[in-house]
């Protein structure tokens, strides 16, 4: 196997309205720290080439894929069912806005990069560990729900044993800094990326694991919705959390002992999922109209905290349900992107969406929990992936969800056979010879 690695600065220029929450209107008016597009690329034994690309934003936006997937095929001759193209999801970068010079610009240098991380590729060895972190994800859910503390290392080291790169995965929303935040920001992923770097050399590269039910701290989503500020929602919080991860990654990279593996491939397809009943439009959009407008006489009379907050979150969860009830699409399928890259004995997987703990720790068991980690908003987002469960319980992410009901289990279910149809699932000898263990 041979692997690439290539890092581009994508920092945009002050003033971009940012991406994230709806509540932030204003346009970035600093950057705390730089946001960055990291890239590995494989080629195997047998010429079978793929790409992976990471950017420091909350999706890399569906005009941008369309522009590197093109720039990329024709430059590296990489086709899109072998690229995954993934946002770490932080809430401090900008919006692409279809046709503007920036989604032009992030796309001519993350093209650029994959180009340069294929024309860098040598002989790397390959080994997967696994570690734990705590105190830095917590389940959002009222009443709670499941967590995975997990952290998925993968160490590609040279031939002359350096560290080529580090791929590290984690599941819990980049979401440190909340809706006051108008800094560029990487977040905790940028933090952890840079000690790696530090610590061992290479190229660090982080994933955003399953985290639809997870952020930091577990604060309310419906707070973020209509702008409440959370104290320890800080930078401060945002380096303690990544040096967290930083030393779990380091504790498990030092413990794994690379070798030589030959086998690389890719698995892609798109599957239909059913969109969950909508309100008609006109209907839908009256009432959410009437709750904004109550929202803002409740506010204006000066009423207790508890009920201009209940009225601000009820007027959001109108005014988004009228959205979805007023869409192009209502009536249609939700398309979903599934994909797979495999390095070794590694499965990395892709999901269009922001998946539910329960369902990724669904998807591992069946593939192996010690060799696949998986990345949500892989290739774009279509919002919130929840369970049966959640819907049942309701809250703000199901109202988020543009699915129905059960969907989350068919897409865990479709994830889970297009890996296995594939047969590219790395024998449980192969995971021991070639990894290390690490608590």
């Amino acid at each position: 196997m041979k692997i690439g690695t290539a890092c581009v600065e994508i920092t945009p220029p002050l003033g971009c309205l940012m991406d994230g929450f709806e509540s932030r209107t204003s346009g970035a008016t600093g950057v705390h720290d730089p946001l960055h597009a990291r890239v590995l690329s494989a080629e195997g034994d047998d010429g079978t080439t793929v790409a992976m690309v990471v950017a420091e934003l909350l999706q890399i936006d569906p005009g941008v894929q369309a522009l590197v997937a093109e720039q990329v095929l024709r430059s590296t001759g990489i086709p899109r069912e072998r690229l995954q193209l993934i946002g770490t999801h932080t809430h401090s970068g900008p919006i692409a806005l279809p046709g503007s010079e920036l989604e032009q610009t992030l796309a001519d240098r993350i093209s650029a990069a994959v180009s340069e991380a294929c024309g860098s590729r040598q002989e790397a060895s390959i080994a997967v560990g696994v570690g734990t972190v705590t105190g830095i994800g917590a389940n959002r859910r009222p009443g709670g729900g499941p967590l995975d503390d997990r952290v998925t290392v993968v160490r590609f080291d040279t031939a002359d044993g350096r560290t080529l790169a580090t791929l590290v995965n984690y599941g819990c929303h980049p979401t440190t800094l909340g809706p006051n935040n108008t800094l560029y920001s990487a977040d905790y992923p940028g933090v952890l990326c840079r000690e790696v770097e530090t610590a061992i050399g290479g190229l660090a590269v982080f994933t955003t694991g399953p985290q639809g039910d997870v952020n930091p701290g577990g604060y309310s989503p419906e707070g973020s919705m209509v702008g409440v500020v959370v104290p320890w929602r800080t930078f401060e919080s945002a380096e303690r959390y990544g040096r967290a991860l930083a030393e779990t990654a380091l504790r498990v990279h030092r413990a794994l002992r690379p070798a030589p593996a030959g086998r690389v491939w890719a698995a892609a397809e798109v599957i239909e999922l059913a969109r969950k009943p909508l309100p008609a439009p006109t209907e839908a959009r009256q009432a959410a109209d009437l709750a904004i407008a109550a929202a803002s006489s409740v506010q204006a009379a000066n009423l207790s905290a508890d009920a201009t907050y209940h009225a601000l979150v009820a007027a959001a969860y109108a005014d988004l349900v009228a959205g979805q009830a007023t869409a192009p699409d209502r009536d249609g399928p939700v398309r979903v992107r599934i994909s797979g890259l495999g390095f070794g004995p590694f499965t990395h997987v892709g999901v269009q969406g922001e998946l539910f703990v329960a369902l990724g720790q669904r998807i591992r068991a069946a593939l192996g929990d010690g060799t696949t980690c998986i990345a949500a908003l892989c290739d774009g987002t279509v919002g919130y992936i929840p369970t049966a469960d959640a819907f049942e319980q309701g809250g703000y992410e199901p109202n988020a969800s543009v699915l129905r009901s059960g969907e989350g289990e068919r897409l865990a279910a479709a994830v889970i056979d297009l890996i296995q149809r594939a047969g590219r699932v790395a024998p449980a000898d192969d995971y021991g010879r070639l990894s290390g263990g690490a608590g």
